[in-house]
């Protein structure tokens, strides 16, 4: 298959060898830009650049970036691009201390968005990867239908309240909390520096979908679609907790919507954008699993729970899921801005859940 034209642009991507990274790029690819990734290692990028990446070897450039706290960390990587796609997270992002999320997250988006006003007068867009724990605040009210008119703020507030009485914050509130932060930060530089490039963000639920590099071991797998290998290979005893508000996304839509708001900057500037196709919760993962695989070995091992409990679409005769939805109590998270403005068709959860079990199952 020939590869596709070079448009002559070049776009990069913080953190490339991450998840939602990775097939951002590929896409990127595909559609004929030039790539810079940055990693903290360049040995990482090993396993892009000798399977996927390799027939676009030559429009691929990795930058080593060990800390991108560091003030410059990404200067030399950004200058000449024409998009910086910002989806890294800082190399202290440990989840036990406010000093080593919450900090690291707001210092890593100012030294991209720095750098970014230092890359030339090509760049027209900047498009940072946030999160939807940077727009829900629990608790929240009965049914309560979250937009990106929400702005988090709980979780920061507790988590700052800790700190200051020295009180340990647990990591789900510091995970939000630092995505809240990291986020204001972008807004707060957009409205203090008014800067000659759009900038927007992309704010993902729980992620899932096909990685297109799969590791030797499922130990390996990122948080979001380490539990759906827990489901498919039952290696663990019970389903799994619910992740926040239980809304989910396929991947390649991610970045079918990081790449919208390059390519749109005059309509994406200044705005953001949820990512949430439906609810998923995990024991509908693991009914859509276990019909899916009927009669196979697999399915032998797949985690029974309690089929339909906690959401609405199962069918107690067959055993059959058609496509899962909250209960009318449960708050969640709306796309509706995104897919009216991006003219997204969702890869339906269903589908993004088989397809992913495909994907995984040389780990079983």
């Amino acid at each position: 298959m020939a590869l596709p034209a070079s448009n002559g642009k070049t776009i990069l991507i913080t953190g490339i060898n991450g998840y939602i990274a990775s097939v951002l790029g590929q896409l990127l690819l595909s559609k004929g830009y030039s790539i810079r990734g940055t990693t903290r290692r360049t040995v990482a990028s090993d396993p892009l650049l000798k399977g996927p990446y390799a027939p676009y070897k030559e429009r691929i450039q990795i930058y080593e970036i060990p800390d991108m706290t560091v003030s410059g960390a990404f200067d030399e990587a950004a200058k000449g691009v024409h998009g910086i796609l910002h989806t890294a997270s800082p190399i202290s992002f440990v989840l036990n201390s406010y000093e080593a999320t919450v900090i690291p997250a707001l210092r890593g988006t100012e030294t991209i968005l720095k750098a970014a006003f230092k890359a030339g007068p090509q760049l027209s867009s900047v498009v940072v990867t946030s999160s939807v724990a940077a727009v829900t605040n629990y608790p929240a009210e009965t049914g309560y239908v979250f937009t990106e008119k929400d702005f988090a703020h709980v979780a920061l507030d507790v988590a700052t309240k800790n700190k200051a009485e020295g009180v340990k914050t647990p990591e789900a509130i510091l995970y939000s909390a630092s995505k809240t932060a990291a986020e204001r930060t972008v807004w707060k530089f957009k409205n203090e520096q008014n800067p000659p490039f759009a900038i927007s963000t992309i704010n993902p639920s729980v992620v899932i979908g096909p990685p297109i590099i799969i590791p030797d071991s499922g130990l390996k797998l990122n948080e979001t679609l380490q539990p759906i290998y827990n489901i498919l290979s039952g290696s663990v005893s019970e389903i799994p907790a619910q992740i926040g508000s239980g809304a989910y996304v396929d991947v390649r839509d991610v970045a079918a919507m990081h790449v919208w708001a390059f390519e749109n900057p005059e309509k994406a500037n200044g705005e953001r954008y949820i990512a949430a196709t439906s609810y998923g919760p995990p024991q509908g993962v693991a009914d859509i699993l276990r019909y899916k695989y009927r009669g196979t070995k697999i399915a032998e091992k797949i985690l029974v729970g309690n089929p339909g409990k906690g959401y609405i679409g199962y069918d107690k005769k067959t055993g059959e899921v058609s496509e899962p939805d909250y209960l009318p109590e449960f708050p969640r998270p709306s796309a509706k801005k995104a897919q009216e403005s991006m003219g997204l068709t969702w890869i339906p959860f269903k589908q993004s859940v088989i397809e992913t079990a495909k994907a995984l199952e040389p780990l079983l």
